[in-house]
């Protein structure tokens, strides 16, 4: 694992970072996937990561975060 970094945001700054992670979730959510291939390793690894790194700026609606499926 990567060293951990230490970034100060203002509110507007935290939200829009949000907003890009939102839109990058749903873009690698639904990209097309051949029915019959097996599970995308990548893809489920980077849903996990993008929810974990949307937990640590808003932990308050990671409780409530829709399933990764």
């Amino acid at each position: 694992m990567s060293e951990p970094m230490t970034l100060e945001l203002t509110q507007q700054q935290r939200d829009l970072v949000l907003e890009g992670l939102r839109y990058i979730r749903s873009s690698r959510r639904f990209e097309f996937r051949e029915p019959l291939n097996p599970q995308n390793e990548r893809r489920d690894a980077d849903l996990r990561l993008i929810a974990e790194l949307m937990g640590q700026l808003d932990p308050a609606s990671a409780a409530t975060a829709p399933s990764q499926a």
